[in-house]
């Protein structure tokens, strides 16, 4: 069983995984041992060397697709993290989140990567491979890495996924793929803002007890859209927490029809990273 709590990683993010950088403002738009450690293309992530400034940053997956994200620092290193999924492509991309999202988290000293996924936005790739089969996951894998290296290196226990309708298939598929990878960061915390049957789409989370069960995931759903996420909430776990909205809306609309999910979720990130 991984655990986020007690996982031992040692960074090793190859030269790919940070393609490259255009820096300047963006718009908003549990058990085993790893091997994880250490600074891929060096310092030491402390915050003399980092930058507050936000950027637009590239890097490669495992299956070679490029990916472009917006990047928004602290200005401190070994902090926590969260990777961002938006929902289904490639009719949708990273400006599916709020800024006033993004700007809440980075003012909690949480950094954020803010993702086109495969086959959407500025992004190279399949967008039906993002969510259907097993590439989907490497989109997530990449992300992490890439906040895992460089000088200003993120805290590797600290690093949550929020996952938006079929985000949430990346979001899961990244979980379990990384539970039984050591050499892998596994998640400190999720967010599923609508999950779905397409949650599952290559993994039933209900199947995964032992590795997830320990770690802190946030349910936020509408009325109308509860059943999946209702599922799970009868006997789930400590970590588990639910959240319904009546009325609400699909995925980061959420955010829009009802403002106070901002600070829901925000406030659970804060908490648990």
């Amino acid at each position: 069983m991984r655990s986020p709590l007690l996982l031992a990683l040692v960074l090793a993010c190859a030269p790919a995984c940070r393609e490259s950088e255009e820096p300047g403002q963006v718009a908003g738009g549990a058990g085993g041992s790893g091997a994880w450690a250490g600074g891929g293309s060096g310092g030491s992530g402390g915050s003399a060397a980092c930058s507050n400034t936000s950027s637009v940053v590239s890097f490669v997956t495992d299956d070679g697709v490029k990916l472009e994200a917006d990047d928004y620092p602290t200005g401190e290193g070994l902090g926590p993290s969260v990777v961002l999924l938006h929902m289904i492509p490639p009719a949708n991309d990273r400006s599916n989140f709020p800024k006033a999202f993004i700007d809440a988290l980075v003012a909690k000293k949480i950094r954020v990567l803010n993702l086109d996924r495969r086959g959407a936005g500025a992004s190279e790739g399949n967008a039906l491979d993002a969510y259907q089969g097993d590439k989907g996951k490497l989109d997530a894998k990449a992300a992490i890495q890439h906040l895992l290296g460089g000088k200003c290196a993120v805290d590797p226990l600290r690093v949550g996924v929020v996952g938006a309708s079929n985000g949430t298939t990346t979001a899961l598929d990244y979980a379990v793929h990384a539970a039984t990878n050591a050499e892998l960061p596994f998640p400190s915390a999720l967010v599923f803002l609508t999950g779905g049957a397409y949650t599952e789409n290559q993994n039933v989370l209900g199947e995964h007890h032992d590795d997830l069960d320990p770690v802190p995931i946030q349910f936020v759903f509408s009325a109308a859209e509860s059943s999946w996420s209702k599922g799970y909430q009868a006997g789930a776990p400590s970590a588990w927490r639910f959240h319904e909205f009546d009325p609400g809306d699909h995925g980061t609309l959420m955010f829009g029809a009802r403002p106070e999910s901002i600070d829901l979720v925000v406030g659970f990130l804060d908490e648990v990273l």
